[in-house]
């Protein structure tokens, strides 16, 4: 199942939604300033990403900004700091069993595409470059 956490109903939140539907993904969503996320939840969120803090913290948000965050601050402090201000977290944030991505890049958020469907659109792709190039074969 794909989740997406978020903050602010920003365009990157509503480009992710309609991405998601044009490509029917069903896609859990969830605004983190109603429902809080757990500290296990934001351990799992840091479990999830490749580069850690860098892709979860907004480092030019206002909410990072307007509380002073210490560059030397251990996991724990890091993930209290989460659940204390959810806002310090990019948006949105989608996520499943294996990959995480933050913020809309159509480059990153591919990875929820199931591989048969990939695959068929690879397959037609390649299909349209073969007849482009040498025609329609009889």
């Amino acid at each position: 199942m794909i989740n997406l956490y978020f903050h602010t109903s920003d365009p990157a939140k509503r480009k992710m939604l309609d991405w998601f539907h044009d490509q029917k993904i069903d896609v859990q969503i969830r605004n983190i300033m109603q429902k809080r996320l757990t500290e296990l939840e934001i351990r799992h969120l840091f479990l999830l990403s490749d580069n850690g803090s860098d892709d979860l913290i907004a480092i030019r948000s206002k909410a990072v900004q307007e509380h002073v965050f210490d560059k030397g601050l251990t996991f724990n402090q890091l993930v209290i700091a989460v659940y204390q201000h959810p806002k310090i977290l990019k948006n949105p944030i989608v996520f499943n069993e294996q990959s995480l991505v933050t913020g809309f890049s159509i480059e990153d958020i591919g990875v929820f595409v199931p591989s048969k469907q990939r695959k068929r659109e690879r397959l037609s792709l390649f299909g349209k470059l073969y007849t482009a190039e040498f025609g329609k074969v009889s």
